[in-house]
């Protein structure tokens, strides 16, 4: 299991409760996105409930959210091969932070292979990311993109799921993680952790106090 992960619940939780009470999401976005992320495989501790439980390592927020969220884009890739020699490049100028070097250099890989879902797949990331996790209309129009050329391809669905969490939106998560993992084969290796989240999401939402009813 990669070093990368802790617990969904307390991801999502630490998350949810931020989200929920304080109003500057995003200066909050990296911090809060690495707290997510660092809880993606869960399932592995969840099932096994007899450990202890252990603190997650300090990590710098936005190299530590970037560096993840790559993994997981990496993970959905369909034809790695054919966009290798762009995204490396790409990944490394994003987990630096260097978001327009890798938009820039992805644009100069869809301008040869503009047919490639993966690399549009990986211009909407980074564009996501750039704009502290909001989907932009240009994200937005990459994921579509993508989406038009490799409809299984599980990238869209899942970063734009994401954004819909992180703009308190956490019903559409719910239905595009779903949407996800009813056509996903049993095998895909990013399986475990959309299903880790997803499980922790609905049972936060479902334990989450009901606002009261407003009186007459």
């Amino acid at each position: 299991m990669s070093g990368w992960i802790v617990m969904t619940g307390m991801g999502l939780a630490s998350a949810l409760a931020i989200l929920a009470f304080v109003q500057g999401r995003r200066q909050l976005w990296q911090p809060i996105m690495a707290t997510v992320i660092l809880a993606m495989a869960g399932y592995a501790w969840q099932g096994r409930p007899e450990l202890p439980s252990a603190p997650a390592q300090p990590i710098a927020a936005e190299q530590g959210a970037a560096e993840a969220l790559l993994k997981m884009r990496s993970d959905m890739d369909q034809n790695y091969g054919v966009a290798k020699m762009w995204l490396v490049t790409a990944d490394g100028f994003a987990r630096d932070g260097s978001y327009a070097a890798a938009s820039g250099y992805i644009q100069a890989g869809l301008r040869e292979h503009p047919e490639n879902a993966d690399l549009w797949s990986a211009l909407g990331l980074v564009l996501m990311l750039a704009a502290d996790g909001e989907l932009t209309p240009p994200a937005k129009l990459a994921f579509d993109k993508a989406r038009q050329l490799a409809p299984n391809l599980p990238a869209p669905d899942y970063f734009e799921g994401l954004a819909a969490l992180f703009d308190r939106k956490p019903d559409v998560t719910i239905g595009k993680w779903k949407q996800l993992l009813e056509r996903a084969t049993p095998n895909a290796k990013w399986r475990p952790a959309v299903e880790s989240q997803l499980s922790g999401l609905e049972s936060l939402l479902a334990g989450a106090p009901q606002a009261p009813a407003s009186q007459k």
